[in-house]
């Protein structure tokens, strides 16, 4: 059932992802890397192993002129067995993520904090460097936010993109990770004004089982 539960999540954020895509190079980067990596999950579905592993952290980030406190929550961990598509020592794995984040304008005519719910597959690939594991994450997915304007963005909708690229470091057990991260979020011109964010943040998460 949970194979079949992150397959599922990622044939949807793979449709989804195709209408998130930016002129600006980091944000195609961030696009392209998602659409490969959900492609490379879904056509490698039945050589994961799902387990229960809860996973909760903490991120501040900062975009021009907005600032974002974030909790993000993994319930459990899929762990892609040996796959000929990857060196030998690389480890794949797709963590379903939920991202709760508060946002705060500096200045700028619209409101001056703004709430977002983010349901994201994390897809990562780690690599052993000595006593660490260096991991490469990206993943995409829909997001609501609470306001329509903040600060001096006009976002039109309340239903968005998140599209999520960070490079990280962990103990071997993995019971603790630092994350560097870049964060965009809009709506994909479904609605113009979009005006998108783009949060550049620091975060910790630990294993809590």
């Amino acid at each position: 059932m949970k194979k079949s539960f992150a397959a599922t999540f990622l044939s949807l954020l793979a449709a989804q992802s195709s209408f998130a895509i930016d002129n600006d190079t980091l944000k195609s980067t961030v696009v392209a890397a998602g659409l490969l990596t959900n492609s490379f999950a879904i056509f490698n579905r039945n050589s994961f192993d799902c387990k229960n592993s809860y996973k909760l952290g903490y991120e501040a980030a900062k975009d021009e002129e907005l600032s974002s406190h974030s909790l993000n929550f993994s319930p459990m961990d899929c762990k892609l067995g040996a796959s000929t598509m990857l060196p030998q020592s690389m480890t794949f794995e797709v963590l379903p993520t939920v991202l709760g984040s508060v946002w705060n304008a500096d200045l700028g005519p619209y409101s001056k904090q703004a709430f977002s719910l983010a349901l994201i597959p994390m897809g990562r690939y780690g690599l052993q460097v000595g006593a660490t594991i260096v991991d490469f994450s990206v993943g995409l997915g829909p997001t609501l936010v609470s306001e329509t304007a903040i600060g001096t963005r006009q976002k039109s909708t309340n239903f968005q993109f998140t599209d999520e690229m960070g490079i990280g470091i962990s103990d071997l057990n993995q019971r603790a990770r630092l994350a560097f991260t870049y964060r965009h979020a809009s709506n994909a011109d479904i609605k113009l004004p979009n005006n998108g964010v783009n949060f550049l943040g620091l975060g910790l998460t630990l294993k809590v089982d």
